[in-house]
C-alpha cells in the first residue's frame, strides 16, 4: 500500500477511534458511571496521540524534527539538504522559534510565510526571558525595541519565491537579524527542494539547551507531533538535554519504538584529529545510541553538513568563515577518510547524500509500516479501552432508557423498602413505648398513658353521672307537682301518683342512661383518638391509618356507643328497673324482683360500698326505705341497728305527697349510688376501654402490609415529613438516565468500529 492510500485508510479509522475515544470518556467521567480512573487515564493518554496522528495524517504531513543541542549544525544540515545555504547558522542563537519547511509540488506553490508575534505573545515571551535570566537577549530587545513593534505592527508577511537563493535576504532578516527575529513568532519556507514526497515537513527546533523553558517546550511538543526524528549530534556521546529529546519522543508516540522513527547524523566530523578518531567517534555514538535508543548502526550516519555546503560550493561567506575554505575543509576529510576524490569526499565523506538517501528509503518503504504499527497499536488500545468500560457500566446499566429507568425505579424500591422495614422495627418500638409513657413522647406534643386513659374514664363517668342525676332529678322535680296535681282530683290519690310519677321517672332514667353511655363512648374515642394521632403521626400524616383502623370517627363513636350502652345497660338497666319502675312493696315491683336475673348477682359482688342495706339489691328493692331508717328492721334483716347515713332520717311524714316523695327521691338516691359504686365495675367498662385502646394497637401492628403500600404511596407523593427522615438516596430526583444514554452511544460506537478493527489492512 502506498503512503495515499494509507493515509487515507488510517484517518477514516483514526476519526472513528476518537469518536469512540469520546463517547467513552463522556460515560466515563460520570461519576454514577464508577468506571475505574486507571480505565480513564488509559483512555485519555492515547487520545491526545491519536488526535495529533489523524490531524497529520489530513494536512497530508509527514513530521521530520531536526532536533539537536545550540549550535549542533541543525540550520546547517537543513541548508545542506536543501542544496542552499539559506537558513541562519551564526556562531550565536540564530532563532527563537521553530522555522518548518514544507515540501510543495510545484514551483509556484513555494513561498515563505512569516508569522510575528501578537502583543500578548511578545509580552509572555519577554517573561520567559526574564525567568531564563537571558540578560544578553533582554538587552538586544531593549535596544531595538522601537523596530521590534514595527515588526509586529506589520504583521504576518508572504514572500512568494522561485529560487530558495530569492529569499535568503528576507529569512535572514527576519530570522537571523537581532532587529526584528525577536519579533517573529515562526517562519514556514514552502518548497519544491525538500522532497520528492508532497507533505514532507521539516522542523528546525530550537535547541533544547537554550536556557529558554520555551524552547524545551516547543521540543517537547514536535517530538510529540512527529512521524520521525533526526537527531544532529556534535559529541560522541550523548548528552543530558539529548537524553530528553530520546525522553520527549519515548512520551509523544509510545505505540512505536523510539528505534523505529529515529535518525542520527554525527556532524562537524571534519573537527576531528584522524581516522582514527573518526573512527572511535562513530563506535562510541552507536554503542551510545543502542545502549540508549536500541537503535541499529545503519540509522546512525556521520558527516559535515558545512564540509558539504563548502566543497559543493553552496556555501556563503559566513558559512565558510566558519567551517573553512574548500581548500582547508578538503585537506581536513582527506586526513580521515584516505580518499582524494573531491567527488568522494564532497558527496560519501559528508554524509548529506548518505542521511538523504537512507531517510528517503525510509519514507518511500518503512513509513507506511511504521504507520500501520503505531495506528493498529492505538486502535486496539481505544477499541479494547472502551468495550472495558462499555462491559463494566453495563453490568449495572442497560442501554434502554427505558430498561434503565424500570431498573433505577426497582433498586430505588427495593433500597426504601429495605429503610422502611428498620422504620417499622422503630415504630412499633415507639408505639409501644408511647403507649405506657408517663411523659410526652419525643419531638410529639401528644400524651397517652394506657392506665391514666382508664383512670380518666372513670373520672369523666363520675363527671356525668352526677351532671345527669343532678338534671334528672331538675326534670322530676318540674313534673313531680304537675303528676301530683292531676293525681289529687280532689283527694290525692298516693299510689297513682307514685305509679305515675315513676313511669315518667323511668324513661327520664332510661334517656340518662343512654346519655351517660354515650358520653363514655365520647370519652374513649378521645383516648383512642390521641393514640391514633401518634400513629397517624408515625406514618406522616397518612389518612389512611384511621380510615383502615376506623373507618371514619363517625362510624367509629356509633359502634363505641353502641357496645358501650350494650354493657353498661346490661347492669344499669336492671338497677333502674327494681329501684324507679315501680312503688316499693307493690306487685309490679316484686315480679320485677322475682324476674331478674344472674346479672343481679354479679353487681351485688362489685358493691363495695359501706352501707349493708345495698349488699344484695333485691333485698334492699323488697323493703326499700325502711330498710334504711328502721333500726327494728335493719335489726332482724342485716343484723344491725344502726341507721344509714345515706339520707336523713324522720319522724314522720306531715301528709300522703311527702311521704310518696321521700320514697321516689330515696330510690333514686340509692339508684346513683349503685351506679356510682357497683354498675361501672361490673359492666367491666374499665376492661372494655383496655381492650379497645389494646385492639387499636394490635390492628395496627397487624396492619404492617398496608402501611408499606403507605410507606411507598407517601414516598411516591413527595411527603414533606417523610422525606425529612429519608436519606439522600431515596430523596426526589429525576431519574438519572445519562449513564444509560450514553452508554447506548458508546455500544452504537463500538458496532460501528467492530468491522473495522477486526478487518484487515487494505493491500
Amino acid at each position: 500500500m502506498d503512503w495515499k492510500t494509507a493515509s487515507s485508510y488510517y484517518t477514516s479509522r483514526l476519526d472513528d477511534a476518537l469518536t469512540l475515544s469520546q463517547h467513552a470518556l463522556n460515560l466515563a467521567n460520570l461519576p454514577q458511571a464508577e468506571v475505574p480512573r486507571d480505565l480513564r487515564e488509559q483512555l485519555q493518554q492515547e487520545v491526545e496521540p491519536t488526535r495529533r496522528q489523524r490531524d497529520r495524517l489530513k494536512k497530508g504531513e509527514f513530521r521530520i524534527a531536526v532536533v539537536g543541542l545550540e549550535k549542533a549544525g541543525k540550520s546547517t544540515f537543513i541548508n545542506a539538504w536543501l542544496q542552499c545555504d539559506l537558513l541562519p547558522a551564526k556562531g550565536g542563537r540564530c532563532t527563537f522559534t521553530t522555522t518548518q519547511i514544507y515540501s510543495v509540488a510545484s514551483e509556484a506553490e513555494q513561498r515563505l510565510e512569516i508569522k510575528v508575534r501578537s502583543q500578548e505573545q511578545f509580552e509572555t515571551f519577554l517573561q520567559e526571558l526574564e525567568q531564563s535570566d537571558a540578560k544578553e537577549d533582554l538587552k538586544t530587545i531593549d535596544a531595538n525595541r522601537q523596530t521590534l513593534a514595527e515588526v509586529r505592527r506589520g504583521g504576518d508577511l508572504t514572500v512568494p519565491f522561485t529560487r530558495l537563493e530569492d529569499i535568503r535576504e528576507p529569512l535572514q532578516h527576519y530570522v537571523a537579524n537581532d532587529r526584528y527575529a525577536y519579533a517573529v513568532l515562526e517562519a514556514r519556507l514552502y518548497t519544491n527542494q525538500l522532497a520528492q514526497a508532497d507533505g514532507i515537513v521539516f522542523y528546525d527546533v530550537p535547541g533544547s539547551d537554550s536556557g529558554l523553558a520555551k524552547h524545551v517546550d516547543e521540543a517537547q511538543a514536535i517530538l510529540a507531533d512527529c512521524d520521525a526524528v533526526i537527531v544532529i549530534q556534535r559529541f560522541r556521546s550523548i548528552r543530558e538535554a539529548e537524553l530528553e529529546i530520546i525522553q520527549f519522543t519515548e512520551q509523544g508516540d509510545k505505540n512505536i519504538k523510539i528505534a523505529e522513527k529515529l535518525f542520527v547524523f554525527l556532524s562537524h566530523i571534519d573537527s576531528l584529529g584522524s581516522a582514527e578518531a573518526l573512527q572511535t567517534h562513530i563506535e562510541e555514538a552507536a554503542a551510545d545510541w543502542h545502549k540508549r535508543a536500541n537503535l541499529p548502526k545503519h540509522r546512525i550516519v556521520a558527516g559535515s553538513a558545512g564540509a558539504y555546503l563548502v566543497l559543493n560550493s553552496l556555501a556563503n561567506r559566513q558559512t565558510q568563515s566558519e567551517v573553512g575554505s574548500p581548500q582547508a575543509v578538503r585537506s581536513r576529510l582527506e586526513s580521515l577518510t584516505h580518499s582524494h576524490s573531491l567527488e568522494e569526499l564532497s558527496q560519501q565523506a559528508t554524509g548529506i547524500p548518505e542521511i538523504k538517501t537512507r531517510i528517503e528509503a525510509y519514507i518511500n518503504t518503512e513509513r507506511v509500516s511504521v504507520l500501520q504499527k503505531r495506528c493498529e497499536a492505538s486502535l486496539q488500545t481505544t477499541f479494547n479501552t472502551a468495550k472495558d468500560i462499555y462491559h463494566l457500566v453495563h453490568q449495572r446499566y442497560p442501554e434502554n432508557p427505558e430498561e434503565a429507568k424500570q431498573r433505577e425505579e426497582e433498586a430505588r424500591r427495593i433500597e426504601f423498602t429495605q429503610w422502611w422495614s428498620k422504620k417499622w422495627e422503630q415504630i412499633k418500638a415507639d408505639l409501644q413505648d408511647f403507649y405506657r409513657a408517663t411523659s410526652p413522647a419525643n419531638d410529639s406534643t401528644l400524651h397517652f398513658n394506657a392506665a391514666e386513659s382508664l383512670k380518666k374514664l372513670r373520672q369523666r363517668y363520675l363527671q356525668v353521672l352526677e351532671s345527669e342525676m343532678q338534671h334528672l332529678r331538675q326534670t322530676t322535680l318540674e313534673k313531680r307537682d304537675r303528676i301530683f296535681a292531676a293525681n289529687s282530683n280532689p283527694v290525692f290519690d298516693r299510689t297513682k301518683a307514685n305509679i305515675v310519677w315513676r313511669e315518667d321517672l323511668y324513661n327520664d332514667v332510661k334517656q340518662h342512661l343512654d346519655a351517660i353511655a354515650d358520653q363514655l363512648a365520647i370519652e374513649l374515642q378521645e383516648q383512642c383518638a390521641i393514640l391514633m394521632a401518634y400513629m397517624t403521626q408515625q406514618l406522616w400524616g397518612s389518612s389512611q391509618v384511621e380510615s383502615r383502623l376506623i373507618e371514619n370517627s363517625d362510624y367509629y363513636l356509633e359502634k363505641l356507643q353502641h357496645s358501650l350502652r350494650v354493657l353498661y345497660l346490661r347492669f344499669a338497666r336492671p338497677v333502674a328497673d327494681a329501684l324507679i319502675r315501680s312503688p316499693v312493696k307493690s306487685d309490679t315491683r316484686r315480679s320485677i324482683i322475682k324476674n331478674l336475673g344472674v346479672d343481679i348477682e354479679i353487681l351485688d359482688n362489685y358493691y363495695s360500698g359501706d352501707e349493708p342495706a345495698l349488699r344484695v339489691l333485691k333485698r334492699y328493692a323488697n323493703y326499700g326505705f325502711q330498710l334504711l331508717l328502721d333500726s327494728a328492721l335493719r335489726q332482724e334483716v342485716l343484723g344491725v341497728r344502726e341507721i344509714t347515713s345515706l339520707i336523713e332520717a324522720f319522724d314522720e311524714f306531715k301528709n300522703p305527697e311527702d311521704e310518696v316523695i321521700f320514697e321516689v327521691e330515696t330510690d333514686i338516691k340509692i339508684f346513683e349510688e349503685y351506679l356510682q359504686i357497683a354498675v361501672f365495675n361490673a359492666a367491666s367498662l374499665e376492661s372494655y376501654a383496655l381492650q379497645e385502646l389494646q385492639g387499636l394497637l394490635d390492628k395496627f401492628r397487624d396492619l404492617k402490609g398496608a402501611w408499606d403500600g403507605v410507606a411507598m404511596n407517601e414516598w411516591y407523593r413527595g411527603n414533606s415529613a417523610l422525606l425529612s427522615e429519608l436519606p439522600a438516596a431515596l430523596q426526589p430526583r429525576e431519574l438519572n438516565l445519562e449513564v444509560s444514554d450514553r452508554l447506548r452511544q458508546l455500544g452504537t460506537a463500538i458496532a460501528h468500529m467492530q468491522t473495522s478493527v477486526s478487518g484487515s489492512f487494505p493491500d
